[in-house]
């Protein structure tokens, strides 16, 4: 068992202290470990033998959902309000059974810190790891480019201004993120780790709110650690920071005892699992094209194309901005997917991004949060094509396809309504300034 040495006296809590901690434990508890056995089913349904990190992520992700009504609005935070209730009914029954016995809990207040400040430190370098090899805001799509700012949910315009960012900015968030993680691991480094942390996290479930990128709940509770965390030291820091007088050091020094080995094994086996999360993160980054599909799309054909003419059966419609038949535009992106520009209203996936894990045809970041676009996924021979539309699975169009040059695509075939199409691409040579570079001559043109 672990002992504990005390330098000063322990001070006697008040009544007021001693409920807000037996109410506190209990709510941070329920919050912080997993409970729920959909968590320990979905654990032991990974493949451990061919791990991917998105797997490894929803292991540091883990967000309770005792009771779900909404992803968004004050009822997505219902869950919190039944673990508060919990600690309210908790704290009673506690304060009957203690009968006031208990002067203080500094024995449990530091475990339960011990707590927060593991999940927490877990928490950060689960979304620092993604974002230092960036895979959870890749760079814009050409279908991106090609889509009006109107057309985009709020969190798609997000990380699609953090993806373009420069000087490394994603990866020196993810990197921040790592560094204040690391620091909560130590006893003597947490404190400066949970500033770091509050500074960042503060940040972030302001974006979240403000973009709605859909981890408000997930965010807003690791600020709530943090800020837990930081509320133990914060007379210290402010007599010091603040007064510039003399702060009293911490009275409460646990003495580990037969404990440490345990204690080491413990910090090792964190250290290897950031480790090997890192290896699998690096390795997707590099070795894979995730978030978007792996499948190679069409040789040579990456590009944006007008569309010189358009025939459905056999009628010719010209080009007009304002018909909602013909296609304006289409992007071949370097996978197989192609979207197409037509003016009529779309189905557009409303989720929020999320990290998970998805096989290739199951994959449609850049079909999420965008509706100015429609986007097929494709699969392809010498001399057919077949398009499934990724947000109506019914839409199913086959051609016929051949290529009199390397700028020209011909479709002939039938849409899913069989009507007859025949559609002639035609590749523009368009230069993009984000490929430029800020520093080099522009031309527009």
């Amino acid at each position: 068992m672990a002992t504990y040495k005390k330098n000063l006296s322990s001070a006697e809590w008040s009544k007021f202290q001693i409920n807000l901690f037996r109410i506190g434990s209990i709510f941070l508890f329920l919050l912080t470990v997993p409970l729920d056995p959909a968590y320990y089913k979905k654990l032991f349904s990974f493949n451990w033998l061919h791990l991917h990190f998105q797997d490894v992520f929803q292991i540091t992700n883990y967000v309770p959902h005792v009771i779900h009504v909404s992803d968004w609005g004050i009822s997505s935070f219902l869950g919190w309000g039944l673990a508060l209730l919990v600690g309210v009914i908790g704290a009673v029954i506690w304060g009957i059974i203690d009968k006031g016995k208990t002067k203080n809990y500094d024995g449990l207040y530091y475990w339960l810190r011990v707590l927060l400040r593991f999940r927490l430190g877990i928490g950060l370098i689960g979304y620092g790891i993604i974002k230092l090899f960036p895979v959870q805001i890749p760079h814009p799509t050409l279908s991106d480019l090609h889509t009006a700012y109107g057309d985009f949910l709020p969190w798609k315009i997000y990380y699609l201004s953090t993806g373009v960012s420069s000087a490394l900015y994603e990866q020196t968030l993810g990197a921040i993120e790592i560094a204040a993680g690391l620091l909560l691991f130590f006893r003597r480094t947490a404190i400066v780790g949970a500033g770091i942390a509050t500074a960042v996290l503060t940040n972030i479930v302001l974006a979240n709110f403000a973009y709605q990128l859909g981890e408000h709940v997930y965010s807003f509770y690791l600020l709530l650690i943090s800020v837990v965390i930081i509320s133990y030291d914060v007379t210290r820091l402010y007599n010091l920071l603040v007064k510039e007088r003399l702060a009293i050091a911490d009275y409460y020094q646990p003495t580990f005892g037969s404990m440490r080995k345990i204690r080491y094994g413990i910090k090792l086996m964190v250290l290897l699992f950031i480790l090997s999360y890192g290896a699998l993160t690096y390795a997707a980054y590099h070795k894979s094209n995730w978030p978007f599909p792996d499948s190679k799309g069409l040789p040579n054909a990456y590009g944006v194309y007008n569309v010189r003419e358009f025939k459905i059966n056999d009628s010719l419609l010209p080009y007009s901005a304002t018909d909602t038949t013909r296609w304006q535009d289409v992007v071949f992106e370097k996978w197989n997917v192609l979207s197409i520009k037509e003016n009529k209203h779309l189905p557009i996936d409303l989720s929020s991004p999320h990290i998970d894990y998805q096989e290739n045809i199951q994959r449609d970041y850049e079909s999420k949060g965008n509706g100015g676009r429609a986007f097929y996924s494709y699969s392809f021979t010498d001399s057919s094509i077949t398009l499934t539309n990724k947000n109506l699975a019914s839409d199913i169009i086959q051609f016929r396809i051949s290529r009199p040059n390397t700028a020209t695509i011909l479709l002939n075939g039938k849409d899913s309504n069989n009507d007859s199409l025949h559609i002639v691409l035609d590749k523009v040579n368009k230069n993009y300034l984000l490929d430029k570079g800020r520093r080099k001559p522009i031309t527009i043109y």
